[in-house]
């Protein structure tokens, strides 16, 4: 976090806010390259820069808003475009890991709504827009609960920020985004969790009516 804030600091504002939206809308767009990209972080520092007067507040929240809304978009429309194609190259340890069956579980048994769902996890978060594409998730729902989801998620990152910039001499900058992030890990996950078992009992149930179908 310490480092991402560093390298914000030491460009321009302009660039910073350039960064806030392209990090947010890359992630959906470049699936699997997407979870490597520190978005989350990246607003979060923008906050804690924000606070001390670097960036524009209205300008860092606009920024993150419509780069995650962008990205959502992008998703879809590469899951459109491409999505089956993508889906029967993908390597199996990535097709087999708990996050793949995750987001493709909430698609199934959510539609538009898993977007929403999966805002605050990174894997469903970069996932699930691609996922709604190629299962050709109707636009209007997708792109009316994409903004909902990034209008909590994005404000939400740089209020962090904004809190832990505004802690830093008294309690501690790094103690603060410690915990903010432990809050945000342990809040992103749920949904996750969830589908995951939720998929667990699904694959169980449809294992035991094919047993009994047999021993029928």
């Amino acid at each position: 976090m310490a480092w991402i804030q560093g390298q914000l600091a030491a460009v321009p504002a302009w660039l910073t806010l350039l960064i806030v939206f392209l990090l947010p809308m890359a992630e959906p767009a470049l699936p699997l390259l997407g979870m490597l990209l520190p978005s989350q972080t990246a607003l979060m520092a923008s906050g804690v820069l924000a606070h001390h007067g670097a960036l524009p507040v209205p300008a860092a929240i606009a920024m993150a808003v419509l780069g995650a809304l962008a990205g959502n978009v992008l998703g879809h429309l590469v899951g459109r475009r491409w999505g089956p194609r993508l889906a029967a190259n993908l390597p199996e340890r990535v097709t087999g890991s708990r996050g793949y069956r995750a987001a493709l579980h909430t698609v199934g048994a959510y539609s538009a709504r898993a977007v929403l769902l999966g805002r605050f996890n990174v894997a469903l978060r970069t996932l699930v827009p691609v996922m709604c594409g190629a299962a050709g998730v109707p636009w209007a729902r997708f792109l009316g609960l994409s903004l909902l989801g990034s209008l909590l998620w994005a404000p939400s990152c740089v209020a962090v920020g904004l809190i832990a910039g505004g802690s830093w001499q008294k309690w501690g900058g790094s103690g603060m985004l410690a915990a903010a992030g432990v809050v945000l890990l342990l809040t992103s996950s749920l949904p996750m969790l969830f589908s995951y078992r939720s998929s667990r009992r699904a694959q169980a149930q449809t294992q035991e009516g094919a047993a009994l179908t047999t021993a029928g």
